[in-house]
């Protein structure tokens, strides 16, 4: 979060004042001398991003990680971006290169055991960076019972996903449910294939692109999460007991 001047306009005046908002810079994943990835990204838990990028989009394994500034430098065997390539905030699989669907199923026994909208309730309240600038996303891993595991922010929703997996395989929490602060597009439920994680559930709608990618795989999927009638595409066994008629 940073500071920065505005006007605010207050009952058809104008005062100056410092209003927070979301940070959103270039971030350079770098390895040996070369800049492998570039993408736009809200500069925290950098880390975790690097880790869960290349986790998430299957581009090799990492031995090391450092940070400096706005630079991440990993070792390790992995695969980078095609030079052209600016992944902004809002672009999860925007490339000059092909783009490739994943085509492993993700089997699992998880089962939610809590309540959905608690779970949506319980994110929101640990979103820091949203209350203070109202312009980041989050993603959040909860276990079964939907307790909250690890959470993360970022000014792009596809970069959340990726920093909370890294924040996962670095701590060693289970990836069984997920819950996303907007929409489920094609690139969020491409990424939890290949990850693994069997359970999505978002405050907004699920994209056509989302459900079918999803049913091919066995993700289940619960778009309105945080309303009073959540919809879910996928196994429904994982959600509730018995459906009603």
């Amino acid at each position: 979060m940073v500071k920065r001047p505005i006007h605010r306009i207050v009952q058809g005046g104008v005062i100056p004042e410092m209003d927070e908002l979301a940070e959103e810079v270039v971030i350079s994943v770098i390895s040996g001398d070369e800049v492998i990835i570039r993408l736009l990204a809200t500069p925290a838990d950098l880390d975790d991003l690097a880790r869960g990028h290349f986790a998430c989009e299957d581009r090799g394994d990492i031995s090391s990680i450092s940070v400096i500034d706005y630079d991440i430098h990993v070792e390790g065997n992995v695969k980078g971006r095609p030079v052209d390539d600016l992944l902004t905030a809002a672009c999860g699989a925007c490339t000059t290169g092909e783009i490739s669907a994943p085509l492993q199923m993700v089997e699992s026994e998880a089962r939610f055991q809590g309540d959905i909208n608690e779970l949506m309730i319980e994110m929101k309240a640990n979103q820091k960076m949203f209350k203070n600038t109202g312009g980041t996303h989050a993603a959040a891993l909860f276990d079964r019972n939907g307790q909250l595991l690890v959470l993360r922010e970022d000014i792009g929703r596809h970069n959340t996903v990726d920093k909370v997996v890294g924040a996962a395989l670095k701590s060693g929490h289970k990836m069984e449910i997920m819950a996303l602060s907007g929409r489920i597009g094609w690139e969020i439920v491409a990424k939890s294939v290949r990850v693994g994680i069997p359970i999505i559930m978002a405050a907004g709608a699920i994209s056509s692109a989302a459900e079918s990618l999803a049913r091919s795989s066995g993700i289940t999927l619960v778009g309105f999460a945080a309303s009073q009638s959540p919809a879910v595409i996928g196994d429904l066994s994982r959600i509730i007991d018995k459906p009603s008629h």
